[in-house]
């Protein structure tokens, strides 16, 4: 059998780790019931298996049901109204969105009115709830039908879903589950600078990944990548080394507005001009990421058989 060189394991390797790139989701979680036919809750929760988020849900709910029975009485159907309310904050109730609601039945179109509609917040949680009457909202049995829900909840997912239930008096079932997007395909670019052997050299990369979240957050970005690197000999003429790169990224950071990537990366070099490298030159780097399009990278570059081993440091740009 012929002989595979380091660079044809380094193109096997990747083909066949690709496939393994699984997918996640993007968002949070959503918990919808329809109470009674006459109203929709939607729990919007980033992690429906977290206990203590789902009690701030039930809480505030709790509250806001409490709290709204006083003034009912100084509510009418007569226009819509927007309610907002949070933990510890205050009611505002603010014209609602008029336009009416037709509803076509056996081929007769009925004017069901306007909806009114109320946004709870607790922390991460957000509650939306749409009724056609917000005079009588005490009636209906919100916190029970959420406490149901969640009793019926199945066992927790890393991607994100909408979990649909029914709620008629004290009765309760699940209608659906639906999982929500996928984590996306990313194709990245970048330009850098490094010193490398005491040598400037400039470089441009070019990468594809795959992004995985858990309810929203990038957890780990796999991925495999090509970057050239540009240094001149005496006469000034540009010498081009590429290199094939396999890398991991972690995020260090709990928030999704944050991005702080910890990354490996391992490279070989499968394209050689000049004499900064020699063949069979493989490269190991750790790539920091404090802030979107900036990556700080010491590295340590082996070659000459994985003889000679000597440092190197990028500061690249990404787009």
């Amino acid at each position: 059998m012929k002989n595979i060189t380091m660079k044809q394991l380094c193109l096997i390797f990747t083909m066949l780790l690709l496939p393994f790139f699984g997918f996640s989701q993007f968002a949070g979680d959503s918990i919808i019931i329809y109470i009674d036919n006459q109203v929709e809750m939607k729990v919007a929760i980033p992690d429906y298996s977290d206990q203590q988020a789902l009690a701030r849900a039930t809480a505030v709910l709790t509250e806001f049901t409490r709290l709204i029975s006083d003034i009912e009485d100084q509510l009418n159907s007569d226009s819509p109204k927007f309610v907002k309310y949070s933990t510890g904050g205050n009611f505002t109730i603010e014209p609602g969105d008029p336009k009416q609601i037709y509803l076509v039945n056996d081929g007769t179109i009925n004017n069901s009115g306007f909806r009114d509609r109320i946004a709870l917040s607790n922390e991460d949680v957000t509650i939306l709830i749409t009724t056609s009457d917000l005079s009588n909202i005490s009636e209906f049995a919100l916190t029970k039908c959420l406490e149901k829900a969640i009793a019926l909840l199945p066992r927790g997912k890393n991607w994100s879903v909408s979990l649909y239930y029914e709620c008629t008096g004290e009765n309760i079932k699940e209608l659906e589950t639906k999982n929500n997007e996928f984590d996306f395909l990313e194709f990245s670019g970048g330009a850098g600078a490094g010193l490398v052997k005491n040598n400037w050299v400039a470089d441009i990369s070019f990468g594809l990944g795959l992004g995985f979240n858990h309810k929203g957050v990038l957890k780990h970005n796999p991925y495999v990548s090509a970057s050239l690197l540009f240094d001149f000999d005496s006469e000034g003429k540009a010498q081009i080394n590429t290199f094939l790169n396999l890398g991991f990224r972690w995020n260090l950071e709990k928030k999704t507005s944050n991005r702080n990537l910890l990354g490996i990366e391992l490279g070989y070099l499968i394209g050689q001009q000049g004499n900064l490298f020699t063949d069979n030159t493989a490269r190991l780097s750790m790539n920091w990421s404090p802030a979107k399009a900036i990556v700080v990278s010491p590295q340590l570059y082996a070659t000459d058989n994985f003889k000679t081993f000597f440092p190197g440091i990028r500061i690249g740009f990404g787009f």
